[in-house]
């Protein structure tokens, strides 16, 4: 199916979005720091699912060197606990194609990435 780069500090939140991803297929790579994302964001991937608050950096940087350095149309779903209206904004102004908040489904996020992947 689809190949994701998952960028997400907290193990067990890593562990359920693997497991639930490659369930339904997919091929998994996960990032548990900014660094380590950064490095990884100029790879192949059809979909990126990002949190943003992540040891090293915030992850609306790595969407914004995803987009304006890398010049990646990547769709990116935005996975975070961070619910404040400007910073929801800022993601899809920075051109992320979905913003979730924790705690989530692994289901809603599944059926997400599918509609995005298939529109990407």
């Amino acid at each position: 199916m689809a190949k994701v780069l998952v960028v997400e500090d907290d193990p067990v939140v890593a562990r359920v979005l693997e497991i639930a991803l490659r369930r339904a297929g997919h091929e998994v790579r996960l990032a548990p720091d900014f660094l380590s994302a950064k490095g990884l964001l100029g790879g192949d991937w059809d979909a990126v699912i990002l949190d943003l608050n992540l040891p090293g950096g915030f992850g609306l940087d790595l969407l914004r060197h995803l987009r304006q350095e890398l010049g990646r149309k990547t769709p990116v779903l935005v996975l975070s606990g961070l619910k404040q209206e400007r910073t929801v904004l800022e993601a899809l102004r920075l051109g992320a194609q979905d913003y979730l908040t924790k705690p989530f489904s692994p289901n809603e996020l599944l059926l997400r990435l599918k509609r995005h992947v298939a529109q990407g």
